[in-house]
């Protein structure tokens, strides 16, 4: 077994090694084992960095790939089926290593943020074992092979957010939303594993390689349209995991949980799980498959932005950008900016941290006030807080200088390459939904920073009868006076301020490229290489071809390099037929088309986009800073398009009268049909049933009993009158003798006289 396999399993098993200690010993440690916690955890990034370095800074090759895999279940020979094997095993490539650095390190900053965040909580040796079963699951899907196994690490993520959602479950809003992401997931699973069984029904195999290597010669014995069914139901696990639209309902309600807990869910482990699964099945996706795609990551960016700009929670601004920077990544896959979507969901996933534990040091500072209109002039009180809530706002805006400046403009560059070579028309919408979100999401990220840190504090403006507890308030914090004004707003501890300080770092372009316009000069774009497709437009069944493009914003081609391990002999020998024509990587030549179009719209997505960001930004201050338009007259005056981004589209009440409720009548209308005609069969049946019982109850009580008993009593009277005849005296039998005779004599002589 290769050195990093075994130091993966490692790095894999350390997190739920601190989950079965904390569970059950928590109670019996020192500050409940929160120490424990925070080593395992250090010492699983210590591995993660150490396979990083390894496999990105030393050996520095695009085609890096180590796997190994064992037999899980064996059920031989299947009847109709063959050989049933199930296997388990672990790749690492460079997208794995440094999917683990990433995750490994944010759940390491949590763990030590939440050291001082949660402290005191009575659930407090709790808390840090969920934290830890939530990083093993989502470890195991970087770290899978295969998509049986990753759909079993994905359930465990589904279980350990669901736990975490609702850590505070005495409280109604709480036990909602983890029942709402739990339900709003499983239906995104369910269309996940039906994409899962087809693929299994055609190739016998859940590995990836053996199922690419497979349609890359052609074995895919159904339609076109089956292979996209298959990739669409794939991706319906991305709806849910990543809150995607139509299933994004879940993620803002998701705020319920710990305020670390959402920098962990929104940064590193369930949201990116949708994404990064996405990038795993790319090769797979057709191109109709893409653009459904690309067009609900588009819409998703778009719509979450209009619902971020009127929130006035702290935390659900960000939850809304959240979905909204998801749309962005998933819009950048479906156009085939592959590289660019994964370099934005890890530098979306530093400063979305940053973020996000700067709103909990915020919340912490305010006693748990989390309503923005109540705040103002923090950052005199805080100034570490607002230095790194500010630089991670600024990559989250996307300004120049910024990791999130980068990777969004590379994703935008990518659409508009995508739109010129499809011809345009309805595909400009895709990259103008982009722009406009961009400067959407300047605005509200805008008019988060001067609500909170500049101007006064609006507290004492805060209606008596409005003042309660945050989410977090079951918390120890909670038992703090809620009345803000009798304590002074303080910087928060150094456990606190660390990770903000080390996520705020890792916003910086220079973390990935010395190009602060261009991350394709960085290391990140050059590791992480498009994949080439295995299916074309018009033949499902065109030959896979070995190699990897660049980056869609790469300048020139590097050599190709083979990627598919195929297992089967004849699909070897098809790869590497079509590696010795030296054919190119694409199986459809438009992805080739797209990648120059992307490349040559690098610079005008540069401009536009920071056309965009300086319009939202500079329209915040206009609104919020200068009040040179009054914000509530402008709501009131646009009260119809206020309420509507207010309520969130008023999805949740869509729902609430479409589906909910359409289950409900549903549910209603089957528990008629089963009182009144399944149960009315059931029970007619056992009506008649008993009647024929009863009846033939009667005919064998009355009928055939009585015969029996009749013939009995016949027999037995005969036997009675017989017995008293024979009595064994001559004497007697003459006697009946002659009376019979003169029985006979009368009758005879009687007919004779008449």
């Amino acid at each position: 077994m290769h050195s990093l396999i075994q130091l993966s399993i490692v790095v894999l098993l350390l997190p739920l090694l601190s989950f079965v200690i904390l569970i059950f010993f928590n109670r019996r440690l020192p500050r409940r084992g929160d120490f424990i916690g925070v080593g395992i955890l250090g010492t699983a990034f210590a591995i993660s960095a150490y396979i990083f370095w390894s496999v990105i800074v030393q050996t520095y090759d695009p085609a890096f790939r180590v796997a190994w895999d064992f037999t899980w279940i064996d059920l031989g020979k299947v009847p109709g089926i063959g050989p049933l094997q199930i296997k388990m095993g672990i790749v690492i490539d460079n997208l794995t290593a440094i999917m683990l650095a990433m995750v490994t390190l944010i759940s390491l900053l949590v763990h030590l943020y939440s050291t001082g965040y949660m402290a005191g909580d009575k659930n407090y040796g709790r808390y840090f074992a969920f934290l830890g079963i939530f990083t093993f699951s989502m470890l195991g899907i970087v770290l899978s092979d295969n998509l049986f196994s990753i759909y079993i690490f994905w359930e465990l993520v589904g279980l350990s957010s669901y736990l975490l959602i609702g850590f505070f479950f005495e409280k109604d809003s709480a036990a909602d939303a983890q029942k709402k992401a739990f339900l709003a997931n499983r239906v995104g699973d369910i269309g996940m594993w039906l994409g899962i069984l087809i693929l299994y029904s055609q190739f016998h195999t859940f590995s990836f390689e053996q199922i690419y290597a497979n349609l890359a010669a052609g074995k895919f014995a159904m339609s076109n349209a089956w292979l996209t069914a298959a990739g669409l139901l794939l991706f319906m696990g991305c709806v849910g995991k990543s809150a995607q639209f139509p299933l994004h309902i879940w993620l803002p309600d998701a705020m319920e949980g710990p305020t670390p807990v959402s920098a962990l869910i929104h940064a590193a482990t369930m949201v990116a799980a949708g994404v990064y699964f996405v990038a795993r099945i790319f090769v797979l996706l057709t191109p109709d498959a893409l653009h459904v795609i690309a067009f609900i990551g588009a819409f998703t960016a778009f719509m979450a932005a209009t619902i971020a700009i009127t929130q006035n929670d702290i935390k659900r601004v960000l939850a809304y950008s959240t979905v909204s920077q998801l749309g962005y990544m998933v819009l950048g896959l479906g156009v085939g900016a592959y590289s660019a979507a994964l370099f934005h969901l890890v530098t979306h996933a530093f400063f979305k941290a940053c973020l996000f534990l700067g709103s909990g040091a915020i919340i912490h500072a305010m006693h748990h006030e989390q309503d923005m209109r109540w705040m103002g002039g923090l950052r005199k009180h805080m100034p570490w807080t607002f230095a790194t809530f500010t630089l991670a706002t600024l990559a989250l805006a996307g300004l120049p200088l910024t990791s999130g400046f980068m990777s969004k403009d590379a994703i935008l560059a990518g659409a508009i390459g995508f739109a010129n070579v499809e011809g345009g028309g309805v595909y400009y919408l895709i990259p103008a939904l982009g722009f406009f979100s961009a400067m959407l999401t300047a605005f509200y990220m805008g008019r988060q920073i001067w609500l909170v840190f500049f101007g006064e504090s609006r507290t004492h403006l805060k209606p008596a009868d409005n003042h309660h507890h945050g989410h977090d308030a079951h918390s120890a914090h909670g038992a703090h006076d809620d009345h803000h004004g009798a304590h002074e707003v303080h910087e928060v501890s150094w456990n606190m301020r660390a990770p903000l300080v080390i996520l705020a770092v890792l916003s910086v372009f220079i973390v990935y490229s010395p190009n602060p316009l261009d991350g394709a000069e960085g290391w990140f774009m050059k590791m992480i290489r498009t994949p080439a497709t295995v299916v074309g437009p018009a033949n499902h069944n065109c030959a896979a071809l070995p190699a990897q493009t660049t980056s869609p914003l790469m300048a020139e081609a590097l050599p190709a390099v083979e990627t598919h391990v195929a297992t089967d002999a004849h699909a070897v020998s098809e790869v590497e037929h079509a590696a010795a024509k030296g054919e190119h990587a694409f199986a459809d030549p438009r992805q080739a088309e797209i990648a120059h179009a992307a490349h040559a719209a690098h610079f005008p997505a540069i401009y536009i986009s920071s056309i965009m960001v300086v319009l939202g930004i500079s329209f915040a201050g206009i609104v919020f800073v200068f009040r040179i338009i009054d914000p509530d007259k402008t709501a009131e005056a646009i009260r119809p398009l206020y309420l509507f981004s207010l309520n969130k589209w008023y999805w949740d009440e869509i729902y609430q009268a479409t589906f909910i409720k359409g289950s409900v009548l549903l549910s209603k209308i089957l528990s008629w049909f089963d009182t009144n005609v399944i149960d009315g069969i059931v029970n007619g049946v056992a009506v008649l049933v008993r009647n024929l019982a009863f009846a033939n109850n009667s005919f064998d009580k009355y009928v055939v009993d009585g015969l029996v008993n009749f013939t009995a009593f016949s027999v037995n009277t005969t036997g009675a009158v017989l017995r008293k005849l024979q009595t064994g005296k001559v004497q007697t039998y003459v006697a009946l003798l002659l009376v019979v005779l003169f029985g006979y004599f009368v009758f005879y002589f009687t007919r004779l006289i008449y």
